[in-house]
């Protein structure tokens, strides 16, 4: 059960370094209202961030059941793992939901 302890926490790290690739493309999008970019540019960094954010909210989903899995296996729970899961998946779900609002103020407007 060690190996699976192991490959669980290899799992978060891979999962946390998902999140910085995701971070770097929400920064370009960011950086995409700066300086003016190719279309070509700014529909490659909205494919990356969803095919990104939905890669980690599956990879999540395994993380939180090898958790559990392993609670019913050892009856020790792996909080540490299934916690930062949760908390780097929502990161991901605020940052989609920030970029999408901008994205949608500055193609559309406001309006009342």
């Amino acid at each position: 059960m060690l190996q699976f302890r192991r490959v669980l926490a290899f799992s978060s790290r891979v999962h946390t370094y998902l999140l910085v690739l995701y971070l770097f493309f929400f920064l370009m999008f960011v950086f995409t209202f700066i300086t003016p970019v190719d279309n070509f540019l700014l529909d490659f960094i909205s494919y990356s961030m969803t095919l990104i954010s939905w890669t980690m909210i599956f990879f999540g989903v395994w993380i939180i059941f090898a958790s559990i899995y392993q609670l019913f296996y050892t009856k020790v729970l792996a909080f540490s793992p299934a916690l930062l899961t949760i908390l780097r998946c929502l990161i991901v779900l605020l940052l989609a939901t920030f970029s999408d609002l901008i994205e949608k103020v500055v193609s559309t407007g406001v309006s009342l």
